[in-house]
């Protein structure tokens, strides 16, 4: 089974087996599955999740960043023996029985210290200069139309995820919502994800509790982006966008 070993200045502290179908979170909270106890890292920093017969890390819009193998990304399919360094932490990646395996390509309530140190300075310095390099190749590159799809990836609850097959997903309460949400203050029907020609966008429809993206209350139709953040009363979810193989 896939690992994930947490070291501290190259000293092993833990290691979490991750199966087929689990999420593991990271944070320095400690709801989180693995718990970094440090004020560089966020209360809900990151997380790892297995998704076909993939794992992708991704960062959950942390205040300090996460690096996988010395370069600064927001989401990751990992590989066998990569590294994760998160603050002063590193957490690497061992899944030596499919290190070749073809995988699916993708696109706080408490305040987290700034981090500042060497180590997180060079690896910011380094991306930077680096920019040059992806852009020119970039302009190079030859397009290829793929068709997207998108998931829905709980963040809070060990729930399977949602591939947004529908339409129009309803989020509410009531028992026949497509994602049903608790809480006293949610609506029957809280809100409603369209899939429209130009992507999927989120409504606010009723209920006290209004659901917010990014910490900022959706208070009519906005479009979602790849690694938007949902909250809907307790229930926080990823807005993942992925492409299947290409068309043209």
């Amino acid at each position: 089974m896939p690992t994930i070993e947490l070291l501290f200045r190259d000293k092993s502290i833990n290691n979490y087996p991750i199966g087929a179908g689990d999420t593991l979170l990271i944070g320095r909270n400690t709801v989180n599955d693995i718990v970094i106890n440090n004020l560089a890292v966020s209360a809900q920093h990151a997380k790892i999740e297995c998704i076909g017969n993939g794992y992708l890390f991704v960062d959950l819009q942390s205040e300090n960043g996460s690096f996988v193998n010395d370069r600064h990304i927001k989401s990751h399919w990992l590989d066998h023996g990569d590294t994760i360094t998160i603050g002063k932490h590193v957490l690497k990646f061992s899944n030596p029985a499919n290190s070749s395996q073809e995988k699916i390509k993708s696109l706080g309530t408490t305040k987290t210290m700034q981090i500042d140190t060497k180590r997180f300075r060079e690896l910011m310095s380094r991306n930077q200069d680096n920019k040059g390099v992806d852009k020119n190749a970039a302009k190079t590159a030859v397009p290829v139309q793929r068709e997207q799809f998108g998931v829905l990836s709980y963040i809070t609850g060990k729930k399977q995820n949602i591939q947004l097959n529908a339409n129009m997903i309803r989020v509410g309460k009531d028992s026949n919502s497509d994602i049903v949400v608790k809480g006293f203050s949610v609506g029957k029907t809280a809100a409603i994800i369209n899939r429209l020609p130009d992507g999927w966008h989120i409504s606010y429809v009723g209920g006290f509790s209004k659901p917010r993206v990014n910490d900022k209350i959706v208070k009519k139709s906005i479009k979602l982006n790849n690694l938007d953040i949902i909250a809907i009363g307790s229930t926080k979810l990823q807005f993942l966008i992925f492409k299947s193989s290409a068309t043209n």
